[in-house]
């Protein structure tokens, strides 16, 4: 199962960072909107993971338990459309956020959008790259 994964990450990778980009496509924005798709993809797995036996993974892997339990960790997320605050697992508030400022980006490509959409996605892509070591350690199988 950790080999079929290990392959699937590797490809993924491979073809998301050759992916042609269209005439006029913001490389920053394309790149945004990469990791958005393996954000939603990586926390469903290793969250779906967890979920099947969280008394497993408290007892044997603590840290993974914990990392999960920070993904789900209620925050406040406050709509940059309505101004609507409302309590999210902190996974999806940073996605949410990156979509918000990814907008506002589009919008005026100025340098406080830029950095402020920068700020936000090398957060979501740390959380992706802990979620990916996390998924290749809980789904590799032991001899």
């Amino acid at each position: 199962m950790g080999t079929v994964v290990g392959i699937v990450a590797a490809a993924a990778a491979l073809f998301i960072g050759c992916v042609a980009l269209s005439p006029g496509a913001d490389p920053f924005v394309v790149r945004v909107e990469q990791s958005q798709t393996a954000a939603a993809a990586t926390f469903d797995m290793i969250l779906n993971v967890e979920l099947a036996s969280p008394a497993y993974w408290k007892t044997n892997a603590a840290p993974f338990y914990q990392f999960c339990e920070w993904l789900k960790t209620p925050v406040t997320y406050c709509a940059a459309a309505s101004g609507t605050c409302i309590p999210c697992p902190r996974c999806v508030v940073m996605q949410l956020n990156v979509d918000d400022l990814k907008v506002a980006y589009k919008l005026s490509k100025t340098t406080g959008n830029s950095n402020a959409l920068w700020s936000a996605w090398s957060v979501l892509n740390t959380a992706i790259g802990q979620s990916t070591s996390w998924s290749n350690i809980v789904t590799t199988a032991t001899h």
